[in-house]
């Protein structure tokens, strides 16, 4: 049986947004596939307007992809007097026991690990929940100290990161891109704690690969 990874999420403070913020959210939520296409295939639902659940073929980039969507989202126009667009996010690793053509109507075990471990969630915006203890228990701090490093990042900051994250190129090659200095680049994967997020990934990518080799 596969090992895949289920994506819950939901949007920040949602109510609060007004006509013209839900459009943006909207927007944001419907481009997410086309967002995470480099990384692998995907099946995304969205429910209840600012709810989405996605499944992942590849268990070992999940991280990658739920630091991608909070980027994506980050990175769209500020909200007058209000934090960027955000979501709660819960990765939940394990088998998918019955998938039909619906996500809603699917079952297993990182369906239920992903539900469940949104429902826990409160004030974090990234969790991950996974078959292995060992597993929990190594990734339960880390991941919180990303998503400390993601929840300060601006606007401008989660342009550059997602484009990081879906390109890997270069900091000359995304000043590039981005018609701005290498040194705006350089400051602002900094202040982001590139190095950081991208020992995290790779962390994850490894002990998930490693574990589902075991399994």
């Amino acid at each position: 049986m596969s090992t895949i990874a289920i994506i819950t999420g939901d949007i920040v403070d949602s109510t609060k947004l007004n006509l013209a913020e839900r459009d943006i959210m909207i927007n944001a939520l419907q481009a997410i596939p086309e967002i995470l296409s480099p990384f692998d295939r995907i099946y995304m639902e969205i429910f209840r307007g600012d709810s989405f659940q996605i499944r992942i073929h590849r268990a070992d980039i999940a991280a990658k992809a739920a630091i991608s969507i909070r980027a994506w989202l980050r990175s769209q126009i500020e909200l007058s007097g209000k934090e960027p667009l955000d979501a709660r996010i819960a990765i939940g690793i394990g088998s998918a026991d019955y998938e039909s053509d619906s996500l809603s109507t699917s079952d297993g075990e990182a369906f239920r690990l992903s539900g469940r471990l949104l429902d826990k969630m409160h004030k974090a915006r990234l969790a991950v929940a996974t078959p292995w203890p060992q597993v929990n228990e190594e990734l339960r701090l880390s991941t919180a100290f990303v998503d400390d490093i993601i929840s300060s990042w601006t606007q401008n900051q989660s342009k550059i990161m997602l484009l990081r994250l879906q390109t890997a190129k270069s900091h000359l090659e995304l000043s590039q891109i981005l018609d701005i200095s290498r040194q705006m680049v350089d400051k602002s994967m900094k202040s982001s704690k590139e190095e950081l997020i991208e020992s995290y990934i790779d962390r994850f990518e490894k002990i998930i690969i490693e574990h589902n080799g075991k399994s």
